[in-house]
């Protein structure tokens, strides 16, 4: 046996070539204390040999340990038998052999004894870490499926919320198309107003023409009738006086003034006739000028009712831009929200199986 001082990392070493070597528990712990014992000199103990390999159970080592000093033992027995010595010292080499086997014995023992009593009290623990183990596993299964049900609800609220989405994308482009129309609209009203304005305008200008143009004639043919009238009475005073005169000096010519006075009469008849048919005209005139004032009112209401049917058009489309927006930032809203992700924490309980 090699009296070597021990070096704990050379010794990890070898234990690591080993492990390599040998898959097998038992086999590994055998090897590891025959490493310890004949190479480096140290006695191997079970809680040794588990600090080194740590593999299997507590009770792995013990066994292990057990079974290299009964191979030892036989193994040195073999060696006394074919050994060439006297009796005496091979009765006292195999005393004395016994005796270091009892010692490693009882010493095994007892640290077999020891380590079963730890892995007694390790088993238990393990079985209250493995009771807790489960209850958290079935903890862990509970929270997972709330999660899997919490998942479920979080797929159909997205799926509800990508067909809002969609139903959201509709009304947009709804209200674009009709945002759309209304502004084609509002222009076609604003253009159809400026010509309407325009023509109105127009024909506004040409009734205050023609307006200005009746009046004018109507003045003129008052002022010619009012001439005609002055003349005409000027005519019967000076036929008044000369009928007088006529009739003071010659009752003989009486006959010849009235008929003269007839024919003044039936002049100033026609006069008057002709004075009927001016004032007609201009009772005429004076109605046309109603009628163009009813009509300028008309046109007027027109352009009012116009101009009130642009500012609905221009409420609608100012409507449509808010309901445009108001879409857009629904949209937007339902696009940015998250869906925040589920995580488990489950405990893994790590060990090795006992080969």
């Amino acid at each position: 046996m090699e009296q070597n001082q021990p070096n704990e990392g050379q010794i990890l070493a070898d234990v690591a070539q080993l492990r390599d070597r040998f898959s097998h528990t038992q086999t590994l712990y055998k090897e590891v204390a025959a490493l310890l014992f004949f190479r480096y000199g140290v006695t191997p103990t079970a809680n040794k040999l588990y600090q080194l390999v740590r593999k299997g159970s507590m009770s792995a080592p013990a066994q292990a340990l057990q079974t290299f000093w009964e191979d030892l033992r036989d193994k040195s027995r073999v060696r006394l038998d074919m050994a060439d010595m006297p009796e005496e010292l091979q009765s006292l080499t195999g005393d004395l052999l016994g005796r270091i086997w009892q010692e490693a014995m009882g010493h095994s023992k007892q640290q077999l004894q020891h380590y079963q009593t730890q892995a007694d009290e390790r088993v238990a623990q393990a079985q209250a870490l493995t009771q807790e183990a489960q209850q958290a596993l079935e903890v862990e299964q509970g929270a997972l499926k709330t999660a899997q049900a919490n998942i479920e609800r979080l797929k159909e609220a997205l799926q509800t919320a990508g067909q809002e989405q969609a139903a959201l994308k509709q009304d947009l482009l709804h209200a674009k198309q009709r945002q759309n129309e209304l502004v084609t609209e509002k222009q076609l009203v604003q253009q159809e107003l400026r010509r309407q304005s325009e023509q109105f305008t127009q024909d506004l200008e040409r009734l205050q023409k023609a307006i200005e143009l009746t009046e004018e004639r109507a003045q003129a043919n008052e002022r010619r009738a009012l001439l005609e009238i002055d003349k005409e009475r000027s005519i019967q005073t000076r036929l008044r006086q000369q009928i007088e005169e006529a009739e003071h000096a010659n009752k003989t010519q009486r006959q010849a003034h009235e008929q003269e006075l007839n024919q003044q009469q039936d002049q100033m008849q026609k006069l008057r006739q002709e004075l009927g048919q001016e004032q007609g005209e201009r009772r005429a005139m004076q109605a046309a000028l109603d009628i163009s004032h009813s009509l300028a009112k008309e046109m007027q209401g027109q352009l009012q009712l116009l101009r009130t049917r642009t500012a609905l058009l221009e409420r609608e489309n100012e409507e449509a831009r808010k309901k445009a927006q108001l879409l857009s930032q629904q949209l937007e809203q339902a696009q940015a929200q998250p869906v925040r992700p589920v995580r488990l924490k489950r405990r893994l309980i790590k060990s090795d199986p006992e080969q």
